[in-house]
């Protein structure tokens, strides 16, 4: 395959960027990216679930113990088993996963858990006792880990440059939408009489594997894990049917996808993750995928609690939450587009900026105690989740779809899980402490923990973080071999490598 094809492959930004020519082209490449993100929609639904119950009467009378005042409460003990036995089952997972899906595949890999994720959901509904339901969620949150890694690795495989960063975005969209999803049916089931405000809740993942299940069935293979495994008929066939002949060229594809493969070396273990150019790889996944937690995401999980303790009025605090919640839809749904409009690193940045100009606003308003104040914490939450929703969080995807290599994709995308849950497990544990009155009692001053973070991070993204922008796989691969700084260079199709100018769009 000549130099000069790369660019008119769909790999690489070409001609054919306007939405009816993709759709002609890659329509069924859009509908398997799109049964991939349902599996997000899936997490943010238990994982906004878990934390509401907490709040649900009936829930806390069948699991919690009195309280003189004869209301109920859950012991912190089981909260804290409750909250961290996801995170702890999402990091098992995530390792597992980058092993099993390089031997196995990425189909079988996401069919199994599916599966398995339908006698779960039975053991936490006919849960009797606390024990069941912290064994339900820690089992739920390996399926979760599984999902985390898989997801975002076959819609890279499966996408061409020109669909890569939307569908990338989309996974963050998932997640709110599960959140939103998670609201709406317990808002639906709380007025249910008996044991039903939290049954109904529980009963509904069943819907998830029911409807996937049969989908991923027949959901084709990573043409790319076929090729890996040296079966080019099979990698052809599901290179067909993720694209229309008619519009692609197959063959030119196929050349691109093999000399990929050829150029990388010839590993897969997760030490191989920290050896030579990967380990740079490795490091911009990680840490991208550790900061989503980092920047302040557990504020939005405490949204609520939060907003009580700064002192906004209770009747208020509800409408507000539903607001931000609303707002985080609406950021992700504009999300995809804002990403094709700018540079990979210009938005990173800029995200990390202002969530780091609105958390010193959240500290500093901690300072003063007036009405105004109280209400300027409500008005920067939602100026940070209208950030977090349209740079970092779907920048995040972006990152470690594109950053990771083909051979090491499943296993850095796990490692890079890993490090997200870890964090995760983390601050769930911490910021109970933090803003708990009885403890530190942090209020709006916690605003001060995040900001410095995303500070810091700001200066690692600036030297380490490269610009990718409608590079394909091989050229991203040949810019990371370079081995030069991201703030400096960037690949060219032509394979030059050159400095950005201030001429260049944003």
């Amino acid at each position: 395959m000549s130099e000069s094809s790369l660019s008119t492959l769909p790999t690489s930004t070409g001609p054919a960027a306007n939405f009816q020519a993709l759709w002609r082209a890659y329509r069924q490449c859009i509908f398997w990216s799109l049964v991939m993100c349902f599996l997000i929609i899936m997490d943010g639904y238990d994982s906004f679930l878990i934390p509401s119950f907490y709040a649900v009467p009936s829930f806390k009378r069948r699991f919690g113990v009195p309280l003189p005042d004869g209301t109920y409460t859950l012991e912190a003990k089981w909260q804290t088993a409750f909250l961290v036995g996801s995170p702890v089952g999402r990091i098992v997972g995530a390792l597992g996963v980058g092993v099993l899906a390089d031997k196995y595949g990425r189909k079988k890999v996401t069919l199994f858990p599916l599966v398995l994720l339908t006698g779960v959901v039975f053991l936490i509904f006919f849960a009797t006792n606390k024990s069941m339901l912290s064994a339900g969620w820690a089992i739920s949150g390996l399926i979760w880990g599984v999902f985390n890694s898989m997801a975002p690795t076959y819609v890279s495989e499966i996408c061409p440059v020109n669909l890569r960063s939307t569908f990338a975005a989309a996974i963050n969209l998932s997640w709110v939408i599960g959140q939103f999803l998670a609201i709406a049916v317990l808002t639906g089931s709380e007025s249910k009489p008996d044991q039903w405000p939290y049954r109904i809740p529980m009963a509904v993942q069943w819907i998830f594997p029911a409807v996937l299940i049969p989908l991923v069935l027949f959901m084709p293979e990573s043409p790319w894990w076929l090729l890996k495994k040296g079966d080019q008929i099979q990698a052809r066939k599901a290179l067909e049917r993720l694209q229309d002949k008619n519009h692609v060229d197959i063959d030119a594809y196929m050349d691109y996808m093999n000399q990929t493969i050829l150029e990388e070396q010839d590993s897969g273990s997760f030490l191989d993750c920290f050896k030579g150019t990967d380990l740079r790889r490795t490091e911009i996944c990680w840490i991208a995928y550790m900061l989503q937690p980092l920047v302040g995401l557990h504020l939005l999980s405490y949204s609520a609690y939060f907003l009580q303790l700064t002192g906004i009025p209770q009747n208020v605090v509800f409408k507000m939450t539903l607001g931000i919640t609303g707002l985080a839809i609406v950021a992700s749904v504009l999300a995809p587009y804002i990403i094709i409009q700018f540079k990979r690193r210009t938005l990173y940045m800029a995200g990390l900026s202002l969530l780091a100009c609105t958390l010193f606003g959240v500290g500093i308003t901690a300072r003063f105690d007036t009405q105004a104040a109280k209400w300027a914490v409500g008005v920067l939450l939602y100026v940070w989740i209208g950030t977090y929703d349209t740079t970092i969080g779907p920048m995040t995807y972006v990152i470690v779809s594109e950053t990771s290599s083909i051979h090491l994709r499943s296993k850095t995308v796990a490692l890079a899980s890993i490090a997200n849950s870890t964090m995760i497990l983390v601050f769930h544990i911490a910021v109970p402490y933090m803003m708990n009155q009885e403890e530190a009692n942090m209020g709006a001053y916690i605003g001060f923990v995040y900001a410095p973070i995303c500070i810091g991070a700001l200066v690692w993204a600036y030297f380490r973080v490269p610009e990718l922008k409608g590079l394909s796989y091989l050229e991203i691969d040949r810019w990371f071999q370079a081995e030069n700084r991201g703030s400096d260079i960037q690949v060219r199709d032509n394979d030059s490598l050159e400095k950005p100018t201030s001429s260049e769009s944003p």
